[in-house]
């Protein structure tokens, strides 16, 4: 049986080192560009925090430094490449707004608008302009979706209330964005949707 404290604990700790990592990819990146050794600090610190190397964003920060370090040789454009994803990932492009404080990475929302919710299972996170989590469930279970407490492989949609902070990933709704999220890199179908497209759903 988990410990609940625990769990709680390790969730927490987890975030903590999460945000850690962001902060970092965000100084990293602020100037502009990637250097060898800003590369073998970002790899070195991942090796340290092998822990949060397996969830959302920092599986896809670890995947990509392992791809550049792979031939033991940097080269330009894979530093160019780097810098782009990370840039991605943190959610800012410091060199074109010239910003300096830490961002988090966006949310993917899927890009298709157009979704069918009868016999699809969905789970709700995060603050719904419509109402409470339980009136959101309600009025989908009335159009044939199977609403469901937690992300997994079986998990057709996340939806994600309007009220999302823009840093989600300290909120404790973040947790199942990030599971989510990394669902999709190892290549599973959940689409993270909006509130919007959720209610535009319901109306068809």
């Amino acid at each position: 049986m988990v410990d609940p404290i625990a769990a709680v604990m390790e969730n927490r700790q987890l975030t903590r080192s999460m945000q850690t990592l962001m902060g970092i990819v965000s100084g990293l990146t602020a100037d502009g560009s990637l250097n060898d050794q800003e590369i073998l600090f970002l790899n070195t610190w991942l090796s340290e925090n092998g822990e949060i190397c397996r969830a959302w964003p920092a599986s896809a920060v670890h995947k990509l430094v392992r791809e550049v370090l792979a031939d033991g040789v940097i080269t330009p454009d894979e530093r160019e490449h780097l810098q782009k994803k990370l840039v991605g990932l943190a959610g800012q492009d410091f060199s074109s707004t010239g910003a300096t404080a830490p961002e988090v990475a966006r949310i993917p929302y899927h890009a298709d608008p157009r979704f069918e919710l009868r016999d699809k299972t969905i789970c709700l996170t995060g603050e719904f302009m419509y109402g409470t989590r339980a009136a959101c469930e309600r009025v989908s279970e009335k159009v044939g979706a199977v609403p469901v407490p937690n992300v997994s492989k079986r998990l057709s949609y996340l939806v994600v209330g309007t009220h999302v902070s823009p840093h989600w990933i300290s909120e404790s709704y973040g947790r199942k964005i990030m599971s989510a999220m990394d669902l999709q890199s190892n290549g599973h179908s959940v689409a993270i949707i909006p509130e919007k497209a959720w209610f535009d759903s319901l109306s068809s």
